[in-house]
Parts: C-alpha cells; sequence; structure tokens
C-alpha cells in the first residue's frame, strides 16, 4: 500500500476511535500531501468514489413507481457517516469551510441535483438522515 493511502486510513481510524473529527499526524499529512487543504481533498474523493457508488447501485435496482424512495435512499447515502468508510464524513464535515473542500461538496451537490434530481443537504445541515427530509417532495 501507498505511504499515502496509510496515512488516510490512520488518521481515519484515530477520528473514528476517538470520536473527534481531527486531522491528527498534521506534519506528515502536509509532508505527503503538500497542505492539509491537499489532503481533505483526497478524503472527499474518497467520499465522492464511496458515495457515487451507491448512487449507481440505487439507479440500477430503483424501481420505477416509488420515486420518493429513491430520493430518500439517495439522501441516506449523503448523509450517512459511514459512506466511504468510518471516520470520513465527520472529518470532513468538521473541515466543510476549508474553502477547496467545500467548493468540492458543493459541487457535489449540484452533481446529484443535476444527474438523478435529488437535492441533499449542505455539509452540516443534517447530522442524521431522519433529521429533516430535503428530498423532492418531502413533507
Amino acid at each position: 500500500m501507498s505511504p499515502k493511502f496509510l496515512l488516510v486510513r490512520e488518521v481515519l481510524a484515530e477520528a473514528a476511535r476517538t470520536g473527534r473529527p481531527e486531522i491528527t499526524r498534521r506534519g506528515e499529512v502536509e509532508a505527503a500531501f503538500g497542505s492539509v487543504e491537499a489532503f481533505l481533498l483526497a478524503l472527499h474523493h474518497r467520499w465522492r468514489t464511496a458515495l457515487l457508488a451507491r448512487v449507481d447501485s440505487l439507479l440500477e435496482n430503483a424501481p420505477a413507481d416509488s420515486p420518493a424512495d429513491f430520493d430518500a435512499a439517495v439522501v441516506a447515502a449523503w448523509t450517512d457517516p459511514a459512506t466511504g468508510g468510518r471516520g470520513l464524513r465527520a472529518v470532513l464535515d468538521a473541515h466543510a469551510d476549508t474553502p477547496a473542500l467545500a467548493a468540492a461538496q458543493e459541487r457535489e451537490r449540484r452533481l446529484v441535483r443535476r444527474t438523478v434530481g435529488v437535492e441533499v443537504p449542505p455539509p452540516g445541515a443534517v447530522t442524521h438522515p431522519t433529521a429533516r427530509r430535503w428530498w423532492r417532495g418531502a413533507a
């Protein structure tokens, strides 16, 4: 495994173990990725890949006559703290105000809205998928 992959795995494991979404080993992160922002974008890419795999699976298996269920499932995948692995969503949410990460996450929101027609919440707006419904037609 690459040193970068191992470092990502270790930082996320620490966040999941402690429950604190901090970037530990900051010096190693900056040395390996060039900056904390680049590290966060690598984490975002990891999350994005996992999210799009889940959405693709939903598209393949969605019944044509239940769009509300599909919308809810997409929102659930978006807000699921386990998408991409334990600790990942928490670290991303904790650093959502980083400009490059905020821009990347907004691009993903627009992509999901344009490609599958589902409105997903902005980062940090919803901490649990049942806390508030954001999908089309929600009551």
